[in-house]
């Protein structure tokens, strides 16, 4: 089964608002199976949509719209669906009525532009919008449908939750269908992609492969349980070195859970991350039963007064250094006593690089017990990506060391 997914708007081709809602579809889509062929932007333009739709229907099985529903000028959906499928459009008495009730109870005096809402594809299927004003409609042409729901993210995911989602399983007679996402650290695209070529997989399992800063996802996606499970638990063992979990796992969700089983606590001082590993522990619920707290050592000056970092350290090694990440894991293993200290000090950039350390230099240490570790990483993208990788790579440690 094929989609066609069209978010509609100026607002969003221009940049003023961002588009949530396509992904949003696209994955709930997918989890049932259903082929996205396409996602686009198209513009409040009536002969554009008109062209665009015509092109859906004769393509793929359904198409969902969201946006130009409104009550304006320019919210030109319904009129171009209806051209589309050789419909027309009429006035909807309950839907006036339904429209006219929700404004007066916020206190919207309604208004000769509100009736523009009111006028549906004669032969849709309309569906309610509990959350605002503007109805969804489905309309069929050649067992080919296009489905439209309000732009307005909150109302569209109730309507898409609620009524959608049925309706394209009942329609459409969708099969049961299974997925598994494995993740990965600490391995090359390309060896991932080597090793799923030489496992031979079976042309019935979907591969999808996503890269996002230190972290390979495998998506497998089948109607067949029994092949995706054995691709799966193949992958698992070919790249067991590299496995950190599966599905809505992730590396700092996986590292607590050994936390807690070893009955361990844990602190973070932090130089170029700010923060972000602090961040993304206390992000799962349950972590401050052992996450003791952290500090963010930004300055020189707060690394040699809060955590007791030697002068001479900074002025013979640098901020950025192996010997600076240990006193500062010492330092903060001082104030919170913890089992486990994660520190990092490094150069996320744009500026501040040298020959000797370039931007990406991250020093990167743990402490586990009487345990001290700490490894020199070169880490590549902008600002935001060296920190990203510098907080998994952290992670990545402590779940080797935890093993």
């Amino acid at each position: 089964m094929k989609a066609a997914i069209y978010a509609i708007g100026n607002e969003i081709l221009e940049g003023s608002i961002v588009d949530t809602n396509s992904a949003y579809i696209a994955k709930i889509l997918t989890d049932f199976g259903i082929k996205i062929m396409e996602i686009k932007i198209l513009p409040d333009d009536k002969e554009c949509l008109i062209s665009q739709f015509l092109y859906a229907l004769g393509n793929y099985d359904v198409t969902l719209t969201t946006g130009g529903l409104g009550p304006t000028f320019d919210d030109l959906t319904a009129e171009a669906v209806a051209e589309a499928a050789g419909d027309v459009l009429v006035f909807y008495e309950d839907v006036y009525s339904s429209i006219a009730k929700k404004l007066e109870s916020r206190g919207v005096k309604i208004k000769e532009n509100h009736t523009r809402q009111a006028y549906l594809p004669k032969k849709a299927i309309l569906f309610e919008n509990k959350k605002g004003t503007a109805f969804g409609f489905g309309v069929e042409k050649e067992n080919k449908w296009i489905i439209s729901m309000p732009g307005i993210p909150y109302e569209m995911k109730h309507m898409f939750e609620s009524y959608i989602i049925p309706f394209i399983k009942q329609k459409f007679k969708l099969k049961q269908f299974f997925k598994k996402d494995l993740k990965f650290i600490g391995i090359p695209e390309s060896d991932v992609d080597e090793v799923i070529t030489k496992l031979n997989h079976p042309d019935n399992v979907e591969i999808i492969i996503n890269v996002s800063k230190g972290v390979i996802v495998v998506r497998l996606r089948s109607y067949d349980y029994n092949n995706l499970m054995i691709l799966a638990t193949s992958l698992k063992n070919e790249l067991e070195n590299f496995y950190f979990g599966e599905d809505d796992d992730t590396i700092e969700s996986v590292v607590l859970k050994k936390l807690f089983k070893e009955n361990f606590t844990i602190a973070t001082v932090e130089s170029c991350t700010g923060g972000l590993i602090a961040k993304k522990i206390t992000d799962i619920p349950g972590s401050s039963k052992i996450f003791k707290g952290s500090l963010v050592a930004y300055s020189n000056e707060v690394k040699t007064k809060m955590l007791n970092v030697h002068n001479d350290t900074l002025e013979k090694f640098g901020a950025v250094s192996e010997k600076c990440c240990e006193e500062m894991i010492y330092g903060c293993y001082e104030h919170f006593k913890s089992d486990v200290v994660v520190a990092t000090t490094g150069i996320a950039g744009p500026d501040g690089g040298s020959k000797e350390k370039p931007v990406g230099t991250v020093f990167i240490g743990v402490k586990i017990k009487d345990e001290v570790l700490i490894n020199r990483y070169k880490f590549s993208g902008d600002r935001s990506t060296i920190r990203e990788r510098a907080a998994n790579m952290a992670f990545k440690i402590l779940l080797e060391k935890l093993r």
